[in-house]
C-alpha cells in the first residue's frame, strides 16, 4: 500500500515539477516548494528536505514567455511565442527604413541677353526727302527758300516747315533757324532781312507744336553764302532759312 501511495505521490510530484514552468506567475514561487516538498516527503525524511530545495531551485525563477530569458530579468514578459528577443527579453523589431524620395522640380531660367539697339530716327511719312540723317542721328533739313527781297516763305515750302516740326517733336530734337540772303542790298538791310525770315520760320514751327526753348532765331545777312552770288540760281539758293540741330 506504501508502494501505491509513494509511486502516486511520485507522478504527481513529478507532473508539478514539469509544469512548474508555466503556473500563474502569481503561485509559482510558494507552489512549487511545495509540491516538492510532498514529493520528498513520500521518499523519506530527507527526501522532504531535498524535494523542497528541487522545488524552489526548479521554480524560483521560471521563463513564462518562452523566449530564453527568465523572468528576474525580462522585462518583457509577455513576448509572443517564437519572437526573437535581445537580452532584456523584449522583441527584437526590424526597423523599416523607407526612403524618403525628393523630387527637386528642375527650374530651367531661359537667359535673355539684351542687346540695346541704338535708338532709330523717327522720320514722318512723307518727310525723307527733307531730313538729312547720318550714323543714327538727324543733323539737318532741307533748305526753305525765300523770293527776292521776301521775309515770308512760299507755299510751296510749307511741306518742308511741317515736316521739319514734326522730325523735331518726334525725336525730341534741339534746333535753332538761322537766317540768310543774297548779297543785293546794303548789309544792314539784309542782316534785318535775315532776322525776319528766321523769325517767321520760327514762328511757324512753334505753330506746328515745337517748343520755344528747342528753337532759337538768329539773322546772318549776307554772311554765310552756300553758293555763288554772281548768279541768279546761286542767289536763290542764298536766300533761305537753314534750321540746325544741335543736340
Amino acid at each position: 500500500m506504501k508502494n501505491k501511495i509513494a509511486v502516486v505521490l511520485a507522478l504527481v510530484g513529478a507532473a508539478s515539477l514539469s509544469g512548474c514552468s508555466t503556473p500563474p506567475e502569481g503561485d509559482i514561487r510558494v507552489l512549487c516548494p511545495i509540491i516538492g516538498g510532498a514529493f520528498g516527503s513520500v521518499a523519506g525524511g530527507g527526501g522532504m528536505v531535498a524535494g523542497v530545495i528541487g522545488g524552489a531551485l526548479v521554480c524560483s525563477n521560471p521563463d513564462l514567455d518562452g523566449d530564453g530569458v527568465a523572468n528576474s530579468v525580462d522585462e518583457c514578459p509577455d513576448t509572443p511565442a517564437g519572437a526573437i528577443v535581445d537580452e532584456r527579453g523584449c522583441e527584437i523589431v526590424e526597423e523599416v527604413v523607407v526612403e524618403e524620395v525628393v523630387v527637386v522640380e528642375e527650374e530651367i531660367v531661359e537667359e535673355v541677353v539684351v542687346v540695346a539697339a541704338a535708338a532709330a530716327v523717327l522720320i514722318p511719312e512723307s518727310c525723307e526727302q527733307y531730313v538729312m540723317v547720318e550714323d543714327d542721328k538727324v543733323v539737318g533739313f532741307e533748305h526753305i527758300l525765300f523770293g527776292f527781297n521776301k521775309d515770308e516763305y512760299d507755299a510751296d515750302e510749307q511741306a518742308k516747315v511741317d515736316c521739319i516740326a514734326k522730325t523735331v517733336i518726334a525725336n525730341d530734337l534741339k534746333i535753332d533757324v538761322a537766317g540768310h540772303t543774297d548779297n543785293i542790298g546794303s548789309d544792314e538791310y539784309n542782316y534785318e532781312l535775315s532776322k525776319r525770315r528766321a523769325h517767321n520760320v520760327g514762328i511757324a514751327l512753334l505753330a506746328a507744336g515745337v517748343t520755344r526753348d528747342a528753337a532759337v532765331e538768329e539773322g546772318k545777312g549776307i554772311a554765310a553764302p552756300i553758293a555763288s552770288n554772281a548768279t541768279e540760281e546761286g542767289r536763290a539758293h542764298n536766300r533761305r532759312v537753314e534750321v540746325r540741330v544741335y543736340n
